[in-house]
């Protein structure tokens, strides 16, 4: 188990050069890896960078939301806290609503991984396989993983790679992804 701050996700530029992420976690730690999640600024429409062999999740953390273009189909609007899926193959080209937005994404193999995202505000159970990551997009966020509390900031992550019992307590105004991340 690993409590992951803001602070210390680093930040680079998209593959395309069009913008900035904030990587929150990848595993393994290399350039070929079977996932990674990250929080990336928008500022302006544009297109996607492709991941060939990867699929991709992105969520609306701030701002009004977005329309995607996704293979020549454009989707309903996307507002925030909506889990979406799309190809990393795909050519991808996004329309902002309302000016700059932040988003949430999971990119991952789709040979070795699967992954799901859920918005929730509060819950409990039992983490039984695979990695699980949950990223606050509340003010803070308190989580007992097999007894010991952990408290999140806004934006901060934990991640927790064995079975566990998994409770948390959030205020009405708090959301947190849990992503759930298993082996193929």
């Amino acid at each position: 188990m690993k409590r992951l701050p803001y602070s210390g996700y680093a930040e680079m530029r998209w593959k395309n050069g069009l913008g900035v992420t904030r990587e929150v976690c990848r595993f393994p730690a290399s350039e070929q890896y079977d996932w990674r999640i990250s929080v990336a600024t928008i500022r302006e429409d544009g297109a996607f960078s492709r991941f060939s062999g990867y699929l991709r999740n992105i969520s609306v953390l701030e701002g009004e939301g977005m329309f995607l273009t996704v293979d020549g189909q454009r989707s309903a609007l996307i507002p925030p806290f909506q889990a979406t899926d799309f190809n990393g193959d795909s050519e991808v080209f996004c329309e902002v609503v309302g000016g700059p937005l932040l988003d949430f994404n999971v990119i991952y193999r789709r040979e070795t991984t699967q992954a799901t995202v859920r918005w929730l505000r509060d819950g409990a159970w039992q983490h039984q396989q695979g990695t699980m990551l949950l990223f606050n997009a509340g003010n803070l966020l308190d989580v007992i993983v097999e007894g010991e509390r952990h408290t999140l900031q806004h934006y901060d992550s934990l991640l927790i790679d064995n079975p566990a019992t998994v409770a948390v307590h959030a205020g009405s105004d708090t959301l947190f992804a849990c992503v759930t991340l298993t082996s193929r």
